[in-house]
């Protein structure tokens, strides 16, 4: 269920919700004429709004959370872009040749988180472990780096600023990997499912009013269910999140002066 959610194409998911939901009415509805006819609820207005009333509060309520998890993807983004910007100015503070190592690694550590954000989920785990393999290369080279210069008030900030920025992109990494509980949306789902049997049984005569009002509902619940798994699919959907913070970043560590280096710098593909 969780890869047939997450990965699935978002129409597909869509046109079957909203077909289930038709069918679910109308077996309801046959099923009411065939097995109690004229045993409708009298005042059916009660039931209806009960019921549908339940479903809106859980919709804005799955729609929040998926949207509230949206914003704290973006938010990591722009911290971690932050972060990378603070190491490599602090990063330049050190000697030569280590300051020149540590400059160039940050640098391929911000292309690598760029190639991460636009990746599709299916395509992100390589990246990923690129980027662990660049962290601890960044780690292993501060600590011989700032060994030397461990006395300077700026080494303890040089450290600081590394492990922000690699710890940022440890988080952001987790919040692509958190996606909503597959209960939360399976639940939304049979309960919309619930709706569509109550609104056959309270509406079981084939009154052709009844079938078109009862379409635009399923159809304004199936958009509504689509929004939510949109919103919660960090690339793969349409709502994607801009890398723009991060791709500027890489641009402007391009442009700067890097400090020359007479080591060559050994960094694994």
């Amino acid at each position: 269920m969780d890869k047939l959610l997450n990965q699935a194409s978002l129409p597909l998911i869509s046109g079957a919700l909203f077909l289930t939901l038709l069918g679910i009415r109308e077996a309801s509805a046959w099923a009411t004429r065939r097995w109690a006819p004229g045993r409708g609820v009298d005042h059916p207005g009660y039931v209806l709004s009960g019921v549908l009333g339940l479903l809106s509060l859980l919709i804005a309520f799955t729609f929040g959370l998926a949207l509230d998890r949206y914003e704290a993807r973006y938010n990591l983004l722009v911290a971690e872009a932050a972060a990378l910007n603070t190491a490599d100015m602090r990063v330049r503070l050190l000697d030569q040749p280590a300051s020149g190592q540590l400059v160039q690694l940050v640098r391929r550590y911000a292309e690598t988180r760029v190639l991460y954000g636009n990746a599709d989920s299916v395509d992100k785990p390589p990246f990923e472990e690129a980027s662990q393999t660049l962290r601890r290369q960044i780690q292993r080279e501060t600590l011989i780096a700032v060994r030397n210069v461990r006395d300077r008030p700026f080494a303890p900030l040089v450290i600081q600023s590394i492990n922000d920025a690699l710890a940022v992109g440890v988080s952001r990494e987790a919040a692509h990997n958190a996606p909503l509980p597959t209960t939360i949306i399976v639940v939304l789902i049979l309960y919309a499912s619930v709706v569509a049997a109550v609104l056959g049984y309270t509406l079981p005569s084939g009154r052709h009013q009844h079938r078109i009002v009862s379409g635009l509902l399923f159809l304004l619940l199936t958009l509504a269910l689509t929004l939510i798994l949109d919103l919660d699919r960090a690339r793969s959907g349409t709502i994607q999140i801009d890398q723009g913070p991060m791709e500027r970043l890489v641009e402007r560590l391009e442009a700067a002066p890097a400090p020359p280096t007479n080591a060559r710098i050994g960094v694994s593909p």
